[in-house]
């Protein structure tokens, strides 16, 4: 993170006569570069609070408030900060930053009223325009933003921000390689341009390429403090590559600014336990190397016809079914003899196993709802059939799941304990859900942790 700037005066810079986007923007900026600086704020918003319950002057007392509602918004306490910027509204900045708040509420008609007042002054002023593009973008209404970016591309054509917005429109569009290309533009302009920067990383980050959406994202933080998405996603990615410390200096950079960003400290916790987690690599050999036995089909072996059909009747494929039957349940099938049997049990002596094995630890219950989904496992064979991104089908492959059957006969906490992040591990299984299919359940399994990359 950058250092934090020596003249971090709050007492200066916060003065409602000469207050302006660029003071709070950098405020903004010194505030997330170290704990020291939160501290300061938290302390000082603490005082304008005193000092506005003792206020009598009605001028001064907006003067406060406005202060005291742009603060709010930049520790990220938006609905408190709206609350305040309500009652300064008349003033050009109380109405840009309570559009901000609308914005980030999702009040977009609030919001855009906003900044239409903030702009009153002077129509064509291109900063507050670009918020207007952005927030008709976030309601979904792309055309109209587009048409007020392409109004001032002539005059503004060298803005990173126009070419950013702009890009960001033709990714929602579904134009990743045209936005891509603007997002390229803004960053001619500006390289430290961190929008686009966070924005390419972003893209880099969806379509799987991790090490280029790690590139970005590092550029984005060492450029913009405040940018806790950049640092989130970041520090998911760390933890995909197996870097966990890295990834614990990334959620605890975002609770330094925001002690009490709940997605931040979710993932703190699991970054933390990822430390202590240790691999066995020869357990984890030796359990391939059984299910490789066990999925060895009955067709490689030299039975009888006899018992090769009844097998077949039986809907016997493979050792592992061998092992889920009994003797009893075989010589219960007509025309199947002790001969049969025999023969049965060299095979499966061969290979260490014997019959019944698998149900030697299995309660009736937990066989039942083992044949219940191997009914329905016909409609699935290879992890691929399911609708996965790549980036989770890639997870699941490395820690070497490639088929339906050794996914269903795993639990959510065992594949947490692999490494499968708990956005993948969503996204399993609602596309299990699809099949009536669901992973191994465990009724003593310890609460998992939410996930989701982020915008």
């Amino acid at each position: 993170m950058i250092e934090a700037a020596a003249d971090f005066d709050l007492d200066k810079l916060l003065e409602g006569e000469t207050i302006s986007r660029e003071i709070v923007t950098s405020i903004k900026e010194q505030m997330y570069s170290s704990r020291e600086n939160r501290e300061k704020m938290d302390a000082k918003i603490e005082s304008i609070k005193l000092d506005l319950k003792k206020e009598h002057d009605s001028v001064k007392a907006k003067d406060l408030t406005l202060i005291l509602g742009i603060c709010e918004w930049i520790v990220g306490k938006v609905k408190e900060a709206s609350e305040l910027l309500k009652e300064v509204k008349s003033r050009k900045i109380g109405a840009y930053y309570l559009g901000k708040c609308y914005q980030e509420l999702g009040d977009y008609n609030q919001s855009l009223e906003c900044f239409e007042r903030a702009k009153k002054t002077d129509a064509e002023e291109f900063d507050i325009n670009m918020e207007i593009a952005e927030t008709r973008r976030m309601a979904g209404n792309i055309k109209e933003a587009l048409d007020i970016i392409k109004r001032f591309s002539q005059l503004h054509g060298n803005s990173p921000e126009l070419h950013y917005q702009w890009g960001y429109c033709l990714d929602a569009l579904g134009e990743h390689q045209e936005a891509f290309n603007h997002y390229e533009q803004s960053l001619q302009i500006d390289p430290n341009y961190a929008k686009a920067l966070f924005r390419t990383a972003f893209n880099y980050d969806m379509d799987g390429e991790d090490g280029k959406a790690i590139e970005y994202y590092e550029k984005c933080i060492n450029l913009c403090p405040n940018h806790k998405n950049a640092f989130i996603n970041l520090g998911i990615l760390y933890e995909d590559k197996g870097n966990y410390d890295d990834a614990v200096f990334c959620f605890e950079a975002v609770l330094d600014a925001e002690p009490n960003n709940a997605r931040a400290s979710l993932f703190l916790k699991d970054a933390k336990a990822s430390l202590s987690m240790y691999y066995d690599e020869e357990i984890s050999k030796k359990q391939g190397k059984e299910s490789e036995v066990l999925n060895i089909p009955i067709s490689d072996f030299e039975l009888s016809v006899r018992s090769k059909n009844c097998l077949e009747k039986m809907n016997i494929r493979t050792l592992k079914d061998l092992t889920r039957i009994t003797e009893a349940d075989l010589l219960s099938f007509k025309n199947f003899g002790e001969t049969s049997l025999n023969e049965i049990k060299a095979i499966l002596a061969q290979k260490g196993l014997h019959l019944g094995q698998a149900l030697e630890s299995t309660s009736e219950s937990d066989l039942f709802r083992k044949n219940e989904t191997e009914k329905r496992m016909g409609a699935i064979e290879t992890i691929s059939e399911l609708e996965l991104s790549t980036r989770c089908r890639n997870a699941l492959s490395k820690v070497g799941i490639e088929r339906a059957e050794d996914l269903m006969g795993i639990t959510e906490v065992e594949l947490h304990q692999k490494g499968i992040k708990q956005n993948y591990l969503d996204e399993i299984k609602e596309n299990l859900s699809k099949f009536g299919l669901s992973l191994k359940t465990n009724d003593n399994s310890d609460a998992e942790l939410e996930r989701n990359i982020i915008e």
